[in-house]
C-alpha cells in the first residue's frame, strides 16, 4: 500500500488525458484530409511523423528516468502534451500541423513508458498483472466515453471545437502529476523461477526484449497501417456523421478494450501468459480485414468490437510476462524499448497506409492489418514462461 495514493493519482491522469485525446482521435484523421485539405498520402506522414518522434523519445525517456526518477520527467510531458492540440484548432493547412505534431510527439514520448513503469514500480509479483488491468480500465473509461462525446460537440458546435477542449483537460491533469511522490525502486537481484538462484543472463535479458520488440514492431505496424484510415473509411463510404464515428470508436476500441481487461488479467495469472499472446493475436487478425467488408454501420461496429477485444485480452499477459523476465532496475528502460519499438511499428504502419490507399484502394491498408496482426501470434512461442511449475518430486531422484 505504500504506493496506493500514487496510483489513484497516476489513474486519475490516465482518465483525464484518455479522455481529452479521444474526444479529438476518432475525427482527427477527418479533419486533417476534409477540413485541411491533405491526401491520403500527407494525412499519413503527419501521423508518422508525430509517431516516429514519439519512438526515438521513448527509449530516452525510459533510461533517464531509471536514472534520475519518474516524477518530473513525467509531469513534463503530461504539460507539454497539452499545447498541440490547442494549435492543431488554429491550422489553416495540413503543413501548419508539422511541428505541432513534432512536440505531442516529443511530449507522449516522455510520458508513455513512465506511466507503465511506475504501475510496475507500486505491485508485486503476484499483483502486477491485476494493477496493470486495473490501471488499464482508467485509460480505457476515458476512451470509452470521450470519442461519442467528441462525435457529438463535432457536430453541434464544428471540428475544431473538441481540439481546445481537449487542450484544457491536458491542462487540468498536469497539477495531479506533482503530487505523485517518487516511486522507482532501488536495484534489486533478479531471481530467476526455474530453481536455480542465478540472475536473470545478460544474453536472455537482451533475447527477452528482442522479441517483445518484434512483437511491437509488427503489431504496431498492423494497428499504425489503418489508424489514418478508419475515419475516412466510413465516412467515404457509409451515411454517417461525426456522431456515429465517434460511437464507433467508443464502442468498438473504448468498450471492447475495458470489458476484457480484468478477465484478461485472471486469464494472465491462471494460465500460460505465452499461449493468452498467440490465442488472441491469432484469433483476433480477420476481424480487422473484415471491418473493411462490412455492408452496414452495425457490422463496422461489430468487427471493429471484436478486433480490438479480442487482441486487447493479450494486454496484461504481455506486460506482465515481460517485466517478470527482466531486472526490476531497468523497468524504465524496457518499458521505454517496448514504447519505443511499438511505436516505429506505428510509424512504418501510417507512413504506408495513404500510399496503399491511394494507389491500391481502401481495402489494401486492411489487408496489411490482418496480416501482420496475425504474424505477430507466432513470436510468443519463442519466449519462456516464468511462472513455477510444481516438480515432481521423483524427478530429483536418480
Amino acid at each position: 500500500m505504500a504506493y496506493g495514493r500514487d496510483i489513484l493519482i497516476l489513474s486519475i491522469v490516465f482518465l483525464v488525458c484518455s479522455f481529452a485525446l479521444s474526444l479529438i482521435g476518432p475525427i482527427w484523421p477527418i479533419y486533417i484530409k476534409s477540413s485541411l485539405g491533405a491526401s491520403m498520402t500527407e494525412l499519413g506522414f503527419v501521423f508518422s511523423i508525430s509517431n516516429g518522434v514519439a519512438a526515438v523519445m521513448q527509449i530516452l525517456s525510459g533510461f533517464l528516468s531509471d536514472r534520475y526518477g519518474r516524477k518530473r520527467l513525467h509531469a513534463l510531458g503530461t504539460f507539454l502534451a497539452a499545447f498541440p492540440p490547442l494549435m492543431y484548432a488554429l491550422a489553416s493547412g495540413w503543413l501548419d500541423l508539422v511541428p505541432w505534431a513534432v512536440l505531442s510527439g516529443f511530449a507522449t514520448g516522455l510520458y508513455i513508458p513512465l506511466r507503465w513503469a511506475i504501475v510496475a514500480d507500486a505491485s508485486s509479483a503476484e499483483t502486477m498483472a491485476s494493477a496493470y488491468s486495473w490501471t488499464n480500465i482508467s485509460w480505457l473509461l476515458g476512451s470509452t466515453i470521450a470519442p461519442f462525446v467528441g462525435g457529438v460537440v463535432a457536430d453541434l458546435f464544428g471540428i475544431r471545437f473538441p481540439f481546445f477542449a481537449c487542450f484544457v483537460l491536458i491542462l487540468a491533469a498536469f497539477p495531479f502529476t506533482l503530487l505523485m511522490r517518487e516511486t522507482i525502486r532501488k536495484p534489486q537481484a533478479k531471481v530467476v523461477n526455474s530453481g536455480s538462484t542465478e540472475s536473470c543472463g545478460a544474453d536472455a535479458y537482451l533475447a527477452t526484449i528482442v522479441l517483445f520488440s518484434l512483437i511491437n514492431i509488427v503489431q504496431g505496424f498492423g494497428i499504425g497501417v489503418t489508424a489514418p484510415v478508419i475515419s475516412n473509411f466510413v465516412i467515404q463510404n457509409f451515411p454517417v456523421d461525426y456522431t456515429f464515428v465517434g460511437t464507433l470508436y467508443a464502442i468498438g476500441f473504448g468498450v471492447a478494450s475495458m470489458v476484457v481487461q480484468i478477465p484478461a488479467g485472471r486469464c494472465s495469472d491462471m494460465f500460460d501468459r505465452r499461449m493468452v499472446m498467440f490465442v488472441t493475436f491469432l484469433v483476433s487478425s480477420p476481424f480487422f480485414l473484415l471491418f473493411a467488408y462490412s455492408r452496414s454501420t452495425l457490422e463496422l461496429v461489430v468487427f471493429m468490437f471484436l478486433s480490438n477485444a479480442i487482441l486487447n485480452a493479450s494486454w496484461p499477459a504481455f506486460q506482465t510476462l515481460m517485466m517478470e523476465t527482466t531486472p526490476s532496475a531497468k523497468w524504465g528502460f524496457v518499458n521505454g524499448v517496448s514504447a519505443t519499438t511499438f511505436w516505429m511499428g506505428i510509424m512504418i504502419g501510417n507512413a504506408l497506409s495513404g500510399i496503399l490507399c491511394d494507389n491500391w484502394g481502401w481495402f489494401a491498408p486492411f489487408y496489411a492489418s490482418a496480416f501482420a496482426v496475425g504474424l505477430s501470434a507466432i513470436i510468443p512461442l519463442l519466449l519462456k514462461e516464468t511462472r513455477v511449475k510444481t516438480k515432481n518430486p521423483r524427478q530429483n531422484v536418480q
